[in-house]
């Protein structure tokens, strides 16, 4: 069960960081979002929600993390895109949703390296 955990971990980080060098990369040209991008972004939401699930029930059924500060960004990283989503539509401006889901991204890819620093 780690190592499917583990697994899913590498999978969903080179897909982050594919989507945050996209989003960045859109923010800098100055276009707006592509449907293409919000669905990979959705998909690394949902790889993020899959690897937590099978993290849980791994630290349950064979053992915890050795830092619990895992715990912490697992549910942080899990957290950064739908909380970024819902800030950038708040306002009329189209832009501001590039530039939320950018800078989101970017810390979505801190909080995966972290999350690598403190599990196993």
């Amino acid at each position: 069960m780690a190592e499917l955990h583990g697994l899913l971990a590498r999978i969903t980080l080179v897909i982050t960081l594919a989507t945050s060098a996209w989003s960045v990369a859109i923010l800098v040209a100055g276009r707006p979002i592509r449907p293409a991008l919000l669905a990979g972004l959705g998909w690394v939401v949902a790889l993020l929600a899959a690897t937590g699930a099978l993290g849980l029930l791994s630290a349950v059924t064979v053992r915890p993390p050795s830092d619990a500060l895992h715990l912490v960004y697992g549910v942080l990283a899990i957290a950064v895109l739908p909380g970024a989503w819902l800030i950038g539509r708040s306002g009329p401006d189209p832009r501001r949703r590039v530039i939320v889901l950018a800078i989101a991204s970017v810390i979505l890819v801190i909080l995966s390296l972290r999350l690598f620093q403190t599990g196993g």
